[in-house]
């Protein structure tokens, strides 16, 4: 091997990678801004969206927008071996109990005949269905930027990333749904942000093992 092919091997070799903060800040907003217009296109966001937003029923889009942030926060300290992530988890705890203590004021205000009445609509198995759709792709970019760390529990990892992903897609999927009652979005919303933590929980053992 010439000296000039040595070297130029020993550079390619010492190449950063890109860290899992570059990686997410290149696929996540393309992953939801997909989302977004999947949204648009198929969808179709609520005529009376702009109205909506600057009403109470603003909580349904910012409470999981806020809820991404953190999980992203979250995510990408459980990225890295070292870290615990005690700060990160306690925010996100914090959300999840203000978003079940909302539940739990929805229910000794509208009590349970107040529930079924609000989930029964055809609106809640378009909400199913729609919601782990729209998170696929954010769930599948936060598990391939994830994997250029090295999580210590894949599984905990991969349950963060679901939760990033979750609350992304249902965040997108607010700007469309029409129901704005409390015991309408707050369990099938949290309903669908768990099927996705679960669905993270599951995949992150086989794409974040190192």
């Amino acid at each position: 091997m010439k000296t000039e092919d040595l070297i130029a091997a020993l550079s390619a070799d010492t190449t950063s990678q890109p860290t899992m903060g570059a990686r997410l800040l290149r696929t996540m907003p393309v992953a939801v801004l997909v989302a977004l217009v999947a949204v648009v296109a198929l969808w179709k966001v609520r005529p009376d969206l702009a109205a909506a937003l600057a009403s109470p029923a603003l909580i349904k889009t910012a409470m999981p927008a806020v809820l991404a942030l953190a999980a992203l926060w979250l995510a990408r300290g459980l990225s890295r071996p070292e870290s615990r992530a005690r700060a990160q988890w306690a925010v996100v705890l914090v959300l999840l109990a203000g978003c079940a203590v909302a539940l739990v004021q929805g229910l000794m205000l509208g009590g349970m005949s107040g529930l079924m009445t609000a989930l029964d609509t055809p609106n809640l198995l378009t909400c199913f269905l729609s919601i782990p759709v729209l998170s696929a792709l954010p769930l599948a970019a936060v598990l391939w930027s994830m994997n250029s760390g090295a999580p210590s529990n894949p599984r905990l990892a991969g349950a963060a990333a679901g939760l990033l992903a979750g609350a992304a897609g249902t965040a997108v999927y607010s700007l469309h749904c029409p129901e704005d009652a409390l015991l309408f979005f707050a369990p099938a919303y949290g309903m669908n942000v768990l099927i996705m933590v679960g669905a993270g929980t599951l995949l992150g053992p086989r794409w974040l093992r190192w």
